[in-house]
């Protein structure tokens, strides 16, 4: 039986040691946790490195409460990402977002100086909500766990941003 939904790649690797679903789990997560790195500041090269930090944590950590492993990597990413900023490993999170860095094009790219300009502006948890709701894809609820928020409020929260984001909010 092929497991596809994250949740149950690391609930069969957890339970049974089931190598496969643990590396189609890394397969898609790894990539897109280095997105997210990098849409957070993070310069492109140390991204990899905190990729490598961050499952270091998860594989050590995540068979205790394998029930939200997508939330509990991102946490974990998280934690990572602002340590190292602290430590001066990353650059200024203000610092622009480069289309090629984050692996964007096309149409999405002339879109991406705007996107960027609009989460500069925000404070660092309401860039963070939607970095994760939006750029990681990661639900409500997820979104929750790695910020450490009730549910409600991040649904909220990410209402609010995304009204007073709006073109015609002014």
């Amino acid at each position: 039986c092929r497991m596809h939904a994250p949740d149950d790649q690391i609930r069969a690797w957890c339970r049974d040691g089931d190598q496969r679903s643990f590396d189609a789990f890394f397969r898609v997560q790894a990539d897109r946790l280095w997105r997210f790195l990098v849409a957070r500041g993070t310069d492109p090269e140390a991204a990899y490195d905190l990729v490598a930090t961050t499952f270091e944590r998860f594989v050590a950590t995540v068979c205790r409460r394998p029930d939200a492993p997508v939330a509990l990597l991102y946490r974990i990413a998280r934690n990572a990402s602002t340590d190292a900023w602290r430590r001066q490993q990353v650059r200024d999170p203000g610092t622009a977002l480069d289309a090629a860095e984050v692996g964007v094009d096309g149409d999405r790219a002339e879109h991406l100086a705007e996107v960027d300009q609009l989460l500069a502006g925000l404070d660092p948890v309401d860039r963070d909500l939607l970095l994760l709701r939006y750029w990681a894809g990661l639900t409500h609820r997820e979104t929750a766990e790695v910020v450490d928020l009730p549910e409600g409020m991040v649904r909220r929260r990410v209402a609010g941003l995304l009204q007073r984001l709006a073109p015609d909010s002014g």
